[in-house]
């Protein structure tokens, strides 16, 4: 079941693959654009200091990065031996503003208590994207903020996620804006905004050019990428994006 192999991911990784997952997002190629997407979230965020629920912690670099920016974080994970990973980073970077909680965040029961929510790369990882948004929904104060960052569409037939759902047994979907705000809209959800992520800009605008010595010239030129980050942001509702969520209320 997929769940199962949520629950087993660490562990299937091998040591090798789990301390990779421990140090991320300094151990991964990606770690620019991951950082670059934190930075998108905190701004879309509520202003820190305040309460906030990581739901598919993993194994909490999202969590930690949060809490020493200001936040009061709770990060859930459904893979026990991840929070344990959390735990043991929080300790070494002796982090005193988040706790870790081993639970399925398709289940978790809190109400009421927390200022934001965020799922970070985890959504897509759900059976149920609608019980997970529910979660949120539930977890969050009147007037709380849900921020949702996750891949769009073509994700789930990626070279990466069809040898992930094959080598280790997870989930790996598509999340695009329309179908978090489909789900958002069924749990209660009543305002709702879309932005361009983070890290498909910063790519386009600081990565390494593609192709040979016309492409090089070509994607450096200020007007073409000026070109490419326009439309990336002009697609970004329908194909993939952030999505900003906000529960009804006064705080």
């Amino acid at each position: 079941m997929p769940k199962e192999g949520e629950i087993n991911y660490l562990k299937n990784l091998g040591e090798q693959g789990a301390e990779h997952a421990a140090q991320k997002p300094f151990s991964d190629p990606d770690c620019p654009q991951y950082l670059a997407e934190m930075g998108a979230v905190m701004l879309l965020l509520p202003k820190a200091p305040g309460t906030l629920l990581d739901l598919g912690c993993g194994a909490g670099w999202t969590s930690l990065f949060l809490a020493k920016h200001g936040f009061w974080v709770t990060g859930i994970d459904i893979a026990e031996d991840m929070i344990a990973r959390a735990n043991e980073r929080k300790d070494m970077e002796q982090v005193d503003r988040v706790r870790f909680v081993a639970y399925d965040y398709e289940r978790y029961g809190v109400e009421g208590e927390y200022d934001c929510a965020l799922f970070f790369d985890a959504l897509h990882h759900a059976e149920d994207e609608v019980e997970a948004i529910a979660t949120a929904y539930r977890a969050l104060k009147p007037g709380g903020v849900c921020v949702v960052t996750e891949p769009g569409i073509g994700h789930a037939d990626s070279p990466g996620a069809v040898e992930a759902r094959r080598k280790y047994g997870v989930t790996e979907r598509d999340m695009p804006p329309e179908t978090v705000i489909r789900a958002g809209r069924r749990v209660g959800f009543r305002k709702f905004d879309v932005y361009p992520h983070a890290r498909g800009i910063h790519a386009t605008l600081y990565g390494n050019p593609l192709g040979g010595f016309f492409m090089r010239g070509l994607v450096n030129m200020d007007f073409v990428k000026v070109t490419m980050v326009l439309l990336k942001v002009f697609l970004h509702k329908r194909r993939s994006g952030i999505v900003v969520m906000r529960k009804q209320g006064e705080r």
